[in-house]
């Protein structure tokens, strides 16, 4: 039987969810949830949701449906109130990053999750993207040998944002850093010791504080690492949709480079190769499902789990 699913929120990202749930024969999609309702209009017309699936509030769409599990795709500032409504009543959650804005919460929520016995998983996307998931495969396979120094940057131009994430304070860091610290700590399979930061906005930026990133990371094997991110860049607007992306990972033995969806493995003495990132077999929100469908129907504890997503929340905070 089909899990019967609740999405909250119907922005970009709640929009991307109704898809993969309908195309996903594991799930079925009972209700779709917003405030705002313009959006529920727009769920309607463009996304062929039937008005008896759309509500205002979570409460009364649970009451009226017969839900398994609940995704929640709204601002981030309502995360905490949403997964708490949803695990109070036993019912498994699947929260986008970042899930909460405070460490706090995230442990209450974990805590009731166990409590309840319910499942928690944290859409931490980018760890099964291709080029991360290759970065994971050849530092497990040994072939950088022990990692000693990474520096990771990420620059964006300044470019229109949901509401929700322009308004927050450090928005490069829950917007892009959560991503890519979360999958620093995939790659490495280690956890962060010593975090040294500093947040800023350009003398002529128009975001609030901190749409700019600096950050040193200590972790536990004595990885060091550089991270770099802004939303203040410029100059590339037209790549990658004003994306630049890149890390390099220095080992004993080699040294691999990923700019954006490439990689080059240099090893000492060797000609640099690129490394090819395979097949795409499923989209990364369909592994984030696979995950919820097991913990549901054969208590797995997911990957991504609420648990897990802690280390990350502390990292941030």
């Amino acid at each position: 039987m089909a899990i019967r699913v609740a999405i909250v929120g119907l922005g970009s990202r709640g929009q991307d969810w109704v898809r993969e749930i309908r195309t996903d024969t594991g799930y079925e999609l009972v209700a779709c949830v917003d405030t705002d309702g313009d959006a529920l209009q727009l769920a309607a017309t463009k996304l062929n949701v039937p008005q008896g699936q759309l509500f205002k509030t979570l409460a009364n769409a649970l009451d009226a449906a017969n839900c398994d599990a609940v995704i929640v795709a709204a601002a981030t500032d309502y995360h905490t109130e949403i997964c708490e409504a949803a695990l109070e009543r036993g019912l498994g959650v699947l929260v986008e990053k970042p899930f909460t804005l405070r460490l706090d919460d995230a442990v209450n929520l974990v805590r009731l999750a166990e409590q309840k016995k319910a499942p928690l998983v944290v859409a931490q996307n980018y760890r099964y993207m291709r080029a991360y998931r290759t970065a994971q495969r050849l530092v497990r396979e040994g072939a950088l040998g022990q990692i000693g120094l990474i520096a990771c940057q990420y620059f964006r131009v300044p470019h229109e944002m949901a509401p929700s994430l322009a308004r927050l304070t450090n928005s490069i860091l829950w917007g892009m850093g959560i991503h890519h610290l979360d999958a620093l700590r995939y790659i490495l399979g280690q956890e962060v010791v010593g975090v040294l930061a500093e947040n800023f906005t350009l003398s002529d930026g128009q975001l609030p504080q901190g749409a700019s990133l600096q950050t040193l990371l200590a972790f536990e094997n004595g990885t060091r690492a550089v991270y770099t991110a802004t939303y203040e860049s410029s100059g590339h607007e037209f790549f990658e949709r004003g994306q630049e992306f890149y890390a390099r990972l220095t080992g004993q033995h080699a040294t691999l480079h990923v700019f954006q969806r490439w990689l080059f493995l240099c090893a000492r003495g060797k000609w640099p190769r690129p490394v090819k990132r395979g097949a795409r077999t499923m989209s990364e929100e369909r592994v984030l499902l696979r995950q919820l469908e097991r913990a549901l129907l054969h208590d797995e504890e997911p990957e991504s789990s609420g648990r897990d997503n802690l280390q990350t929340m502390a990292i941030a905070e």
